[in-house]
């Protein structure tokens, strides 16, 4: 009996241990995950880390060529060439909302596709700045016919409708990201995985030729820097806003590790001057889009 007792007695004392080391690992659990009051989460937070990291890399697994268009590489039938080159630039895509502030910036949806078949048809080829860099400077080379097809501000018909048109003809286009308060992320990562180049428009689009020492920095350095750490990608090119600037602002562009610059301008851009490329504005359709290109197109361009 005294056996049984002892045996009755220690088996109470365990089970109460179990009991005990039970309610502490739940506790311990709860805490880990609530975090300390007045702290938000710390626990939460990291797992909210954890998993923006996993699907930025689950963005960079993808498979590597699955889904460039053709001009995202150089092709076979290249060649090195160091001439001039047209570039173009786009703003809104599709129909003039009522009362948009500046209705000549819109391009209709049947003028985009008119535009890009007629550029198909007399030959010219997309490329984007960074294969006209590496021709101009490092020995690259480009199709007979390069053209540089830009996109300003960050609109999501120019991450859906454009690449949908231009994907046809196998050209990449290139993206001047506005980069708080327009587009996010998931709209940008699929035009990067089709090849495109997705650039620095600033912070805010902001009046850059008056801006303070320190606000000029943060719009051109820290647009930058976004760009890289959010999508992995060089982010080489800078556009002017509003096609403004100023030897400080080219200073700056500079400083931040552009190797290049965007404005606009009526004439085809050359190697003489990285920072001041100029760009064709379309808004007026197929006749006004080739008489820009064929009135002012130099000798040598398209040679064979």
């Amino acid at each position: 009996m005294r056996g049984r007792g002892r045996t009755s007695a220690n088996g109470r004392i365990w089970l109460g241990v179990l009991l005990l080391v039970g309610v502490a690992v739940v506790v311990v659990v709860i805490a880990a995950t609530r975090g300390p009051a007045g702290t938000g989460g710390a626990a939460a937070r990291l797992s909210a880390s954890v998993q923006a990291r996993k699907s930025a890399a689950r963005h960079r697994r993808r498979p590597a060529h699955s889904r460039l268009v053709r001009n995202a590489r150089p092709q076979p039938n290249w060649r090195r060439y160091t001439g001039p080159v047209p570039f173009l630039v786009y703003h809104a895509l599709g129909p003039v909302p009522p009362g948009a502030p500046f209705p000549g910036l819109y391009v209709s949806y049947g003028d985009f596709k008119a535009e890009m078949a007629w550029l198909h048809a007399h030959g010219y080829q997309a490329v984007t700045i960074d294969e006209v860099m590496r021709a101009w400077y490092h020995g690259g080379t480009l199709p007979a016919k390069p053209i540089v097809i830009t996109f300003d501000n960050g609109y999501p018909e120019q991450v859906t409708f454009a690449p949908h048109v231009m994907a046809r003809y196998g050209w990449p286009g290139v993206l001047n990201e506005i980069t708080e308060n327009h587009l996010v992320p998931r709209q940008i990562w699929p035009i990067i995985h089709m090849g495109w180049e997705v650039d620095s428009h600033s912070l805010t689009h902001p009046e850059l030729t008056t801006a303070s020492p320190a606000e000029l920095w943060a719009q051109v350095h820290d647009s930058r820097v976004y760009l890289r750490r959010t999508f992995h990608i060089p982010v080489n090119s800078f556009c002017y806003p509003s096609s403004h600037y100023t030897p400080a602002v080219i200073a700056a562009v500079k400083r931040a590790g552009y190797t290049n610059a965007v404005t606009e301008g009526h004439a085809y851009a050359t190697r003489a001057d990285p920072y001041l490329l100029p760009r064709f504005e379309i808004e007026g359709g197929v006749s006004v889009l080739a008489a820009d290109l064929l009135d002012t197109q130099p000798a040598g361009y398209g040679a064979a």
